[in-house]
């Protein structure tokens, strides 16, 4: 920092009230600011040195002037505020301009159509979307025809030496169990299973033997026509 820079500092708010200073040096080696505002106050001074200080010197400095300055009455003058520019302040007191109200509505409409033409192309694109993806999704396999009842062989299923649940039978056969119970009757009745709380176990008989067919049923039924004669011819009476 100059040497001079706190004495300029002073010098500068004493000028800022029309005061001159009288700038002595002492021999202590320090500066003495002296002033008198008018003839009838008593004289003013400060004492600086002549060395550098930091900001707060300078603080101090000042403040110490306006306070010499205040105890002789004198206003301290105020920052004033930078003016505005006389075009730019005319331009901002300009009336902002009024958009008249058709021309609003205009716009508005105008708005709206565009939005409500924008949302038909997105519906568009949309619908087109869910057609394509309809499109690519493979249906699913349609569900197997339930097995015909007459085509099981529900005797397949049940056991000699154990009891099958009918929940099982159902699981197994893919019959409903409707169908299991009505075979499991009619079986029941011919004497070749047994059904107990919901259980179902064969029982042990002899096959039924099978009924002949074609010419072994012709033959059969002959040999017993012929045994219903108990072995005797009928006579013709001579006439």
């Amino acid at each position: 920092m100059h040497h001079s820079e706190l004495t300029e500092i002073a010098t500068a708010e004493l000028k800022q009230h029309g005061i001159k200073p009288q700038i002595t040096h002492t021999n202590g080696g320090h500066i003495e600011i002296a002033w008198r505002v008018v003839p009838e106050k008593e004289l003013r001074r400060v004492i600086t040195s002549k060395t550098g200080s930091d900001w707060r010197a300078r603080m101090n400095l000042r403040a110490e002037v306006r306070r010499l300055l205040r105890a002789d009455n004198v206003a301290l003058k105020q920052e004033t505020k930078p003016k505005k520019h006389p075009e730019l302040a005319k331009a901002l007191n300009l009336p902002q301009e009024v958009v008249p109200l058709p021309d609003q509505v205009s716009a508005l409409r105008g708005e709206v159509a565009d939005l409500t033409a924008l949302m038909t192309r997105v519906a568009k694109v949309v619908g087109s979307l869910r057609d394509t993806v309809a499109a690519q999704v493979v249906p699913p396999p349609p569900k197997p025809e339930p097995p015909s009842s007459r085509s099981v062989k529900i005797k397949e299923y049940l056991s000699l030496d154990r009891w099958v649940s009918l929940s099982a039978l159902a699981r197994d056969t893919g019959l409903s169990p409707k169908q299991i119970k009505l075979k499991l009757d009619y079986l029941a009745r011919l004497g070749e299973l047994t059904v107990y709380q919901g259980q179902a176990k064969l029982n042990a008989v002899e096959p039924r033997p099978k009924k002949p067919r074609g010419r072994a049923a012709h033959k059969a039924k002959v040999v017993k026509k012929a045994k219903g004669t108990n072995g005797h011819r009928h006579r013709i009476a001579a006439p």
